[in-house]
């Protein structure tokens, strides 16, 4: 009894405010839930209990994996009142929103597709020319990695795990396995 006070103490003083009904609502005892309002929050249940939690810098809540996620992309649109309209997602290759009088309804293209903004479509992932990013916050830095349309461009992640793009020389192209331009016109094989 002791131990489950002293962890309820605890998660409250780190977990900041307290929220009414939201787990009860949902029918969580224990667990966690999407904050209602702010992407890069969630909502952690305990014995019944709601309290607001708010992810590291850089990252937002993942819905489906149930965790705090840096490649995680939220859900940034402003739907107008009225009509139907297709909008891209900031930062992701693959979202998209139909905004229907006003509400968002969010949708992803199918593996191997990406979502064009100017034809405001789903095209192969190669016509596209939008590269995910492939920073991972679990390796230090430095990070590099290629494009995978254009083997003269690579990215370097800053210390935010967003990639900054660069350019080889001509004549060069970047080699993963050094993380270098290296003299060729061939990509390299990984």
């Amino acid at each position: 009894m002791v131990h489950k006070l002293v962890t309820f103490i605890i998660l409250g003083a780190f977990a900041g405010n307290t929220l009414a009904n939201e787990c009860t609502t949902a029918g969580i005892v224990d667990g966690f839930l999407p904050h209602p309002t702010e992407c890069s929050m969630y909502i952690s249940c305990y014995g019944g209990q709601a309290y607001e939690v708010t992810c590291p810098t850089g990252y937002n809540f993942n819905p489906d994996l149930l965790k705090c996620d840096p490649k995680y992309v939220c859900l940034e649109v402003d739907c107008p009142p009225t009509g139907v309209i297709v909008l891209p997602v900031n930062g992701s290759c693959t979202d998209f929103v139909w905004c229907i009088g006003g509400t968002p309804f969010p949708e992803t293209c199918e593996d191997g597709l990406s979502f064009d903004p100017v034809t405001l479509k789903c095209i192969p992932a190669s016509e596209a020319d939008c590269v995910e990013n492939q920073c991972d916050p679990a390796i230090p830095p430095p990070q590099f990695f290629v494009d995978p349309f254009d083997c003269t461009l690579f990215y370097i992640c800053d210390e935010n795990f967003l990639p900054v793009q660069f350019q080889c020389a001509n004549g060069t192209v970047f080699d993963e396995s050094v993380n270098d331009c290296i003299i060729g016109d061939t990509c390299p094989v990984s």
